[in-house]
């Protein structure tokens, strides 16, 4: 009867179990739920294609829904600041993302600025880090971790940078 349900084993406290997956509705979540996607990524970009996801809260760790996040940053040769730069807005639950390329460093570390004018909250004007830039002090807590994963037989790092805002 569930022969074509998929059937996983799963290891739980060192017994191999197996979990059978039972269709159910398609998903549990709706495309509002999604957290916008804006690429500054172009067609003939040099460079290695990045994506960023992160989470806007309060101090108290509460989500900050649809705040308005801009980026900005030089090309991968750390020259050309003309076109990386655009706005994307985090969903209901503070979810933002975006993609773009790694910037260079050609004067100094590889950074991306991060812009957040908010009611109720503080202006931010901050940037993050790439840990693997031996300009940049990995232990930063603005530095973060990127991880290679393919899409469509192209390599994309991913990181993610979460933004706490200040109430005024």
């Amino acid at each position: 009867m569930f022969e074509k349900y998929l059937n996983i084993p799963v290891v739980l406290a060192g017994l191999m179990l197996p979990v059978l997956l039972l269709p159910g509705p398609a998903s549990a979540h709706s495309d509002a739920d999604k957290p916008q996607m804006v690429d500054l990524w172009r067609p003939g970009d040099s460079g290695q294609r990045m994506r960023i996801r992160g989470r806007v809260t309060s101090l108290d760790g509460r989500p900050v829904p649809n705040v308005v996040i801009g980026f900005r940053h030089a090309d991968s040769e750390g020259l050309d600041w003309s076109y990386h730069r655009g706005q994307v807005t985090a969903n209901d639950k503070g979810i933002y993302q975006f993609g773009s390329v790694i910037p260079g460093n050609s004067h100094r570390l590889s950074h991306v600025h991060v812009t957040v004018d908010h009611d109720g909250y503080q202006y931010l004007d901050t940037e993050f880090y790439f840990k693997d830039d031996p300009k940049a002090d990995s232990e930063h807590p603005n530095a973060i971790f990127l991880e290679a994963g393919t899409v469509e037989g192209e390599t994309m790092m991913y990181g993610r940078f979460d933004i706490t805002l200040i109430p005024r």
